[in-house]
């Protein structure tokens, strides 16, 4: 029959190998993509993108820790799903907010505070895009228009939350923007750019 010591040492060693192998591969973040929607062909010989956003003031900025920050997720948006199949005319994406900020919740204090996990953070996403559009039309003359679209979303994270764990809530916060404004975007284009579209 095993010794008391024989069988501390036992565990004090299991714990040093548990405490040495290393932890969980967490999976990379899925792409964000929109090639399985198919492209909106446009009747326009180019389409632009324009990044008009500006850094909001007294705010802390978390867009740029997401896997693929909201700016970036247009970029691919427009590069996907927008395609210019005309000679002439153009059509210009433009994307006037694209953040994800940081707001700091009242957290409890003193003793109860140390036993309490409250929620610490807020992370509110935005994103808000306008695509005008000029083609000429057939009989003469020429078709302007344009339609915007807004989508947020917004997730609140625990005191105790890891940094890969906040990094993949900002990741999936911009994820749910990018869901929402492909949804909104595309019911827009063929609602008040419908003569510009081709198929």
């Amino acid at each position: 029959m095993p010794s008391r010591r024989s069988l501390v040492l036992a565990a004090v060693a299991a714990a040093t190998l548990a405490a040495c192998q290393s932890a969980p591969v967490r999976p990379a973040p899925r792409a964000i993509d929109f090639s399985s929607f198919g492209p909106i062909v446009l009747n326009a010989a180019a389409v632009d993108f324009v990044d008009a956003t500006r850094p909001i003031g007294g705010v802390v900025h978390a867009e740029q820790r997401a896997a693929t920050p909201p700016i970036e997720a247009m970029r691919r948006w427009t590069a996907e799903r927008l395609q210019p199949g005309g000679r002439a005319g153009m059509a210009r994406v433009t994307v006037r907010e694209a953040s994800i900020v940081e707001v700091p919740l009242q957290t409890t204090g003193g003793v109860r505070g140390y036993f309490t996990n409250d929620q610490a953070q807020r992370y509110e996403g935005r994103l808000e895009v306008e695509i005008a559009g000029e083609a000429p039309v057939s009989g003469g003359g020429s078709f302007r228009g344009s339609t915007k679209a807004t989508a947020t979303h917004a997730v609140t994270v625990p005191e105790n939350i890891s940094l890969a764990d906040r990094e993949a809530t900002i990741t999936e916060i911009s994820r749910r923007l990018a869901e929402e404004i492909n949804a909104r975007l595309d019911a827009g284009i063929r609602k008040d750019l419908a003569p510009m579209v081709l198929r």
